[in-house]
């Protein structure tokens, strides 16, 4: 977990970069997480055999996940 200043080089299992974190280099790790406000300035490898998951916001998506958790979606009404 890096709060302060690294330059160099992480070969890790896992690497957190916290809000307060700054990482300049090349890191390769099994788990890269990047937190809000945290800078990372380098090249990353992730190491393992599953292919990195992507983040949408796409509305559909959010429809999926809103199912998923029980809530049910908005529907915009229109006129006003």
């Amino acid at each position: 977990m890096i709060s302060g200043h690294f330059s160099g080089e992480v070969d890790a299992e896992r690497l957190e970069i916290v809000a307060s974190g700054e990482v300049t280099g090349t890191v390769t790790v099994g788990q890269l997480v990047v937190e809000s406000g945290a800078r990372f300035n380098g090249t990353s490898k992730i190491r393992g055999e599953e292919p990195p998951r992507q983040l949408s916001h796409d509305k559909k998506d959010a429809e999926k996940a809103d199912t998923k958790s029980g809530k049910t979606p908005a529907k915009a009404s229109a006129g006003a």
